[in-house]
């Protein structure tokens, strides 16, 4: 006889195929796709919809990013909802699903989406892995090389709204009555995490590192954030960042209704934390630049911007020393560039293998931070 053998649990579903939209359907149908409901009672998480029985229910896939998946999900006589599935392992995320539901509850009105629920747990997810709902943002991505100046001023502005909500350090935003309470009091860094983000990345992916020859690049981006440290210790003014604010991040939606600036929200808050101002900052663009990701600008046009976004600052309330003091503002912004620009070209680079779309970024996401950062490659 031969010997029995437990019974395996089904993989679970590509989180952009066919299958999952199928079983979004029976989800929404089952009335489990909306519980657990957003765990922090706030005016910015609304009563989730109530599945209906009966009516055109509608699924599509609406794009497919570097870690996940979008379905817009359309109930008969609703609003529309967005789910995100994770296409990574869960520890390939940068924190918890429940950490960007708590860091949505404490949005402005109209920065984002709403935040509606998250299963963080795989184990008793519905669709056999992690995700969050939110309400859906009308509007779309501007391609790096369309935007202008209105773009830059209406963006300013309406990060500006973001980082009225002040944080106490670095850290993530916790459910509960404290969202800060997972921030360690005193003195902040960001030298030992690009540290400790270089040698899991060299461990990760020290191959595609030798091929395309990225180490000169990853030790000079140490160096300029070395630089700063001293800067980093000594910061006030922390706030709410979004922490992924590239292109891709934010949606325009036509001109406001008095005819002015391009109307913009902003969606996907995986990255979501306490942070320094000059991290979102940064991430939009500048002499780094590749792919759908960064705009391409020149220094005028990012002093420009910062200046849009300093007078946006005094509009709401009093100015941080960390803000007013924008040569301080500048330099740590070169310094979240070199960060978050080399941790984004390891990505591309190790993706490049076997996806046509990173080939064809890694040459000008490379060949632009060799020369912002005055390495010969």
């Amino acid at each position: 006889m031969a010997p029995h053998r437990p019974e395996q649990a089904p993989a679970p579903l590509d989180p952009a195929s066919p299958a999952m939209g199928e079983l979004l359907r029976r989800s929404w149908r089952a009335g489990t796709l909306m519980l657990p409901s957003a765990p922090a009672p706030s005016p910015r998480t609304p009563s989730a919809p109530t599945a209906a029985q009966s009516g055109s229910l509608q699924v599509a896939l609406a794009g497919v990013g570097e870690r996940f998946a979008a379905w817009r999900v359309i109930p008969p006589g609703g609003a529309a909802l967005i789910v995100r599935i994770p296409h990574v392992a869960p520890d390939e995320l940068h924190q918890d699903l429940a950490h960007e539901i708590a860091a949505l509850s404490l949005l402005p009105s109209g920065v984002g989406p709403d935040p509606v629920a998250v299963h963080d747990d795989p184990a008793t997810s519905p669709l056999g892995r992690p995700f969050v709902v939110t309400t859906a943002i009308p509007g779309e991505v501007a391609a790096p090389t369309a935007w202008s100046a209105a773009h830059l001023r209406a963006h300013a502005a309406h990060l500006a709204r973001l980082h009225a909500v002040s944080a106490p350090g670095r850290g993530p935003v916790s459910t509960g009555p404290d969202p800060w309470s997972a921030i360690a009091p005193g003195p902040q860094h960001l030298l030992p995490e690009v540290e400790g983000e270089l040698r899991a990345a060299q461990v990760a992916h020290g191959a595609a590192i030798a091929e395309h020859r990225l180490a000169p690049l990853l030790e000079a981006a140490l160096e300029v954030v070395a630089a700063t440290e001293a800067q980093f210790a000594q910061l006030d003014g922390f706030v709410l960042c979004h922490g992924d604010l590239c292109a891709t991040n934010i949606l325009w939606d036509g001109a406001d209704p008095a005819g002015g600036p391009p109307a913009v929200q902003y969606i996907d808050f995986e990255w979501a934390q306490g942070d320094d101002p000059a991290r979102d900052l940064a991430i939009l663009g500048g002499s780094v630049h590749g792919g759908p990701w960064y705009v391409p600008l020149t220094d005028e046009q990012v002093s420009a911007f910062v200046d849009a976004y300093v007078r946006a600052r005094g509009e709401l309330g009093e100015v941080p020393d960390s803000v007013a003091d924008t040569a301080s503002l500048r330099d740590r912004m070169r310094a979240w560039t070199a960060y978050e620009r080399s941790a984004m070209l390891v990505h591309v680079a190790s993706r490049a293998a076997t996806s046509a779309a990173h080939r064809r970024v890694l040459p000008a996401l490379r060949g632009t931070l060799a020369v912002t950062l005055g390495v010969d490659v």
